[in-house]
């Protein structure tokens, strides 16, 4: 049997180690305690003072719903 050209494998690994990287350390779950992770939050201030990113893209990175 051919796999379709469309197709892609999933690779299931820890839920916890895929949301949570030094990159995103905010994930999509709003009763996360990352999300409370005031180190992280002091960082992504100092991107908007440092001109990295807006007031409301720090704002959806610290509540998970950016890429």
């Amino acid at each position: 049997m051919q796999t379709p050209d469309n197709f892609a494998y999933v690779v299931l690994v820890d839920e916890h180690e895929l949301l949570h990287t030094a990159d995103h350390p905010f994930c999509w779950n709003s009763t996360c305690e990352c999300h409370e992770d005031q180190d992280a939050i002091l960082a992504v201030q100092q991107y908007v003072v440092d001109g990295l990113l807006t007031p409301d893209e720090a704002t959806l990175f610290v509540h998970g719903r950016t890429f």
